[in-house]
């Protein structure tokens, strides 16, 4: 579940799904960004399953451990999905080469795309339609018998369909219609036949997203939609990223993702035009101009280049291999070559396996559906994106009303001021855009914190609360251990003095240098019994800092192996006392741990950290 990093676009495709499921509705919105298969794929696929009904989830007791099990079945859907892509793609190779090809290169698919294809973008759930639809067209041979002549009928139409949906899941698809025109006038003599049988659903289905618009009076609506994504290049776009997202960026990206792939897999694209197989050619060329005529280009949208980067690799180094004049080197030749790309990729992947976590993002969506639930009445608006809305509003039905920075319309006011954000990188990126939406976002944001808010850090990012509330105050009644009870024994490493008395802890060091100097005071402890997550670190602090630039942190080891679980930094060093909550991972109950209270200087003069409260609870 950690690998790959949760994105935006697995909560919107996720949360678009749900929405299918609850609204008995395609359209989430007034905003037409896409057409609607890929979110009916999807839910098909929940429903079938019974979700979320089928996963037991909860918004009370471990609140963690249901949001990753709702995560479950959308991951190991889009897993399946990559299985059957490296089927399709042997398929259509061994068909239009031979079966080495075909084994080389689904194997590369395989264990190099495996960083992009396990994100639920439109283009992971586009690509086993435009597999199926090539490799339909590709069997789609002359008939030798009028039974023949049936199947291949079918096949045109099933071949039809597959195109159809592929584009009513994301419209460049219609690029590939091409490949597949080329595929029927060089299989078969009864081109036009085939041809003008196959077009009508290819046609048919798309026209159901416009049809749609039309049909409830938002056609409007659809012509903006699909002006914003065909010039979000130059047109204003809240993500400031958007402008630099060309097609060279984008493939300098995926890259350096997959250097191995990409450098085969163009080699294999000259060879390709050596050797004038246009089958290759007409895949990658006219999509190619298209990201590049388009203006903007995702490293996502190169997702239905990847089987031809594949296939052109494995025919790169089956044709260069039969050139060798020595047999047994020439048939063994593509097998050491593969062999080596696999242990390559396959430590590549190993690498991306340990360097990613989704705590923090499992974590702020636990937290969230756990505050709505608590408050149900209290008739709070969401802003954050799909990544940890979905689950309240979908799953659970809490909170009042949900809203999208960059789609939904955002203003100060009464509704706004009884708000819960999430604050993610996607989050500052569309608040520092230089348009409407990121003005509008910043002038709610600023307005909203003027007043002073209860903050909650997850990793980097942050939660804000509705009001400036105390939960410092409240959580006597809530189940939690207090880390300052007079039974908890609190040492200073290094010099210095530490006091330990009427529930709080004070940490005094005087300095005379300008030596950087590190003092800790620790607690070593086994939390037990902490069945409710997540789980959060409250603190109330006062610090003295002679110049303001002291840092203050709080840290959680393992006490044995001194890995460390989680590291916060107390940001407030003007003196006045200061509450803040962090997130922390579940994985420390249990577990012998070692608490460290942090003060660095490197400045002369007295240095203190005041302790009011530290507490482990999971309400606020």
């Amino acid at each position: 579940m950690d690998f790959p990093p949760l994105k935006y676009e697995d909560g919107t495709y996720v949360g678009r799904a749900m929405h299918v499921l609850v609204a008995q509705n395609p359209q989430e919105g007034k905003f037409y960004d896409h057409p609607y298969f890929g979110q009916l794929f999807l839910a098909g696929i929940l429903w079938l399953t019974g979700y979320p009904d089928s996963m037991h989830a909860s918004a009370e007791g471990d609140v963690l451990k249901s949001v990753e099990q709702l995560w479950l079945i959308p991951k190991i859907f889009i897993g399946t999905l990559g299985i059957v892509d490296t089927f399709l793609i042997y398929k259509i190779s061994e068909r239009r080469y031979c079966t080495k090809v075909g084994f080389i290169a689904s194997i590369l698919f395989a264990i190099m795309s495996i960083s992009l294809l396990r994100t639920i973008f439109l283009e992971s759930l586009q690509l086993p339609l435009l597999l199926s639809s090539i490799f339909f067209a590709l069997t789609a041979k002359d008939p030798k018998t009028k039974d023949h002549e049936k199947k291949n009928l079918s096949k045109v139409v099933i071949s039809g369909i597959f195109m159809g949906l592929a584009i009513f899941t994301k419209i460049p698809a219609f690029i590939m219609i091409p490949l597949v025109v080329f595929l029927f006038l060089t299989n078969n003599n009864k081109k036009l036949k085939m041809l003008s049988i196959w077009i009508i659903p290819v046609v048919l289905i798309p026209l159901i997203w416009p049809m749609y618009a039309i049909s409830h009076a938002q056609f409007d609506q659809w012509l903006n939609g699909i002006y914003w994504q065909t010039h979000r290049q130059s047109a204003g776009t809240p993500l400031e990223a958007d402008r630099e997202m060309t097609l060279a960026n984008s493939i300098a990206k995926d890259f350096l993702k997959m250097p191995l792939l990409f450098a085969l897999g163009f080699s294999g694209l000259v060879f390709a035009a050596l050797k004038k197989d246009f089958f290759l050619l007409l895949w990658g060329i006219p999509f190619l101009g298209f990201l590049y005529f388009i203006g903007f280009s995702s490293e996502f949208h190169i997702i239905p280049l990847l089987p031809l980067l594949c296939i052109s690799s494995a025919r790169l180094i089956v044709g260069l291999s039969d050139m060798i004049t020595h047999r047994k080197l020439g048939d063994a030749l593509p097998f050491f070559i593969i062999s080596a790309v696999a242990i390559f990729g396959l430590i590549s992947v190993m690498m991306q396996l340990t360097a990613h976590s989704n705590d923090d993002k499992f974590g702020a969506a636990a937290f969230v559906t756990r505050y709505l639930n608590d408050n149900k009445d209290s008739n709070i608006t969401m802003i954050a994106n799909h990544l940890y809305s979905w689950i309240p509003k979908y799953v659970f039905q809490s909170g009042e009303d949900f809203r999208i920075p960059e789609i939904d319309p955002i203003e100060t006011g009464p509704k706004i001021n009884k708000s819960l954000f999430v604050v993610d990188n996607t989050f500052k990126s569309i608040m520092s855009g230089n348009d409407e939406i990121g003005e509008r976002l910043r002038n709610v944001y600023n307005t909203y914190t003027k007043n002073g808010t209860t903050t909650v850090d997850v990793g980097p990012n942050k939660i804000l609360l509705p009001e400036a509330q105390s939960p410092y105050n409240r959580t006597t009644q809530y189940n939690g251990t207090n880390l300052l009870s007079s039974e908890n024994n609190w040492t200073l490493k290094g010099s210095g003095q530490l006091s330990h008395a009427d529930g709080s802890l004070k940490i005094l060091v005087k300095t005379n240098g300008t030596d950087k100097v590190s003092r800790n005071a620790i607690l070593r402890a086994q939390l037990n019994y902490l069945t409710e997550t997540p789980l959060l670190l409250s603190l109330s602090y006062t610090s003295k800092s002679p110049e303001g630039n002291d840092s203050f942190s709080v840290e959680i080891k393992d006490a044995d192996s001194q890995k460390r679980y989680f590291k916060g930094l107390l940001m407030d060093t003007s003196g006045n006392e200061t509450n803040q909550l962090f997130i922390l991972p579940s994985e420390i109950v249990g577990k012998p741990t070692e608490f460290r209270i942090g003060l660095t200087t490197n400045t002369p003069g007295e240095h203190a950290l005041t302790l009011k409260s530290v507490r482990i609870i999971y309400k606020v």
